[in-house]
């Protein structure tokens, strides 16, 4: 299989993926970011076939860290529902981004096409910010929980 391929086979399972989180959101804040996640996705579905076509690429950049950080602000612990059950989903999608990272920066370090590089430099950017989003979405989910569980051990950072 062309790694092309493999590159638009990622990006459509991670908009799946980010299609059903967003339907099982626990907040309209978390239903947002994970919509923004899958557009992303297929943003970057389009710019494999492009390529894959021989046609040129046209990117966008992702505001969703901009958009991300306005929901972490107003992120309210004590109506966040109390569903471990997410957990493994949030931590799947960190790995789902860091598999694409490391395939794309595989890429970068074979390709001989400088604008490809690029591109593809430009699209591993944007997988890093996804995976930081994620990243505090799995801390807002985890630290009531852990922060309780743990709360007479050591020294905590305030809350």
């Amino acid at each position: 299989m062309d790694v092309l391929d493999v590159a638009i086979r990622l990006e459509q399972e991670g908009a799946k993926f980010y299609e059903e989180l967003t339907k099982n959101a626990p907040t309209q804040g978390f239903a947002t970011i994970f919509t923004m996640l899958a557009e992303d996705e297929r943003k970057h579905e389009r710019y494999f076939k492009a390529l894959k076509e021989k046609h040129k690429p046209i990117t966008a950049s992702t505001m969703i860290i901009d958009e991300a950080r306005k929901i972490f602000q107003e992120f309210d612990p004590s109506e966040f529902p109390e569903e471990r059950d997410q957990i493994p989903a949030y931590e799947r999608a960190i790995e789902i981004e860091q598999k694409s990272i490391d395939l794309y920066r595989e890429q970068v370090s074979i390709s001989t096409d400088e604008s490809e590089k690029h591109l593809l430099n430009i699209i591993i950017e944007e997988e890093e910010r996804h995976k930081r989003v994620l990243t505090e979405l799995l801390g807002l989910v985890v630290r009531p929980h852990r922060w309780v569980e743990d709360a007479e051990f050591g020294i905590r950072e305030e809350y």
